[in-house]
């Protein structure tokens, strides 16, 4: 056995029937989520047609979902594809990441400006 983690118990304790659902949960009611992250995997990937299948939007229902759950309001998504350890092999492909990333953390900032 080992312990839960802090954010499994996050999870465990604010996804509880009574506080974030049902007759008496309300307490995320109205909140606002934005979802911000990075794959390893291109975008291209990302498609009916490519390895995953799906798009990203498709794999993004379930927070779509739990969102309706709790009466939350999903308030969209800023992704950046292709950012893996794979990647980062030379000076050259390290500062492109870096570089990435500070565009990706501008678009994360102008989108939680809008809300």
């Amino acid at each position: 056995y080992s312990a839960p983690s802090i954010l499994e118990r996050w999870m465990e304790e604010t996804f509880r029937h009574g506080f974030s659902h049902g007759s008496t949960g309300d307490k995320l009611k109205g909140k606002k989520l934005v979802l911000s992250f990075t794959t390893g995997a291109p975008e291209a990937m990302y498609s009916h047609e490519g390895a995953m299948g799906y798009t990203l939007d498709e794999f993004l229902a379930c927070y779509k979902a739990t969102c309706r759950l709790t009466q939350m309001e999903y308030s969209g998504s800023v992704y950046t594809c292709g950012v893996s350890y794979g990647n980062r092999t030379t000076p050259e492909l390290i500062e492109q990441q870096k570089n990435v990333s500070v565009v990706h953390a501008e678009r994360l900032i102008e989108l939680l400006e809008t809300l």
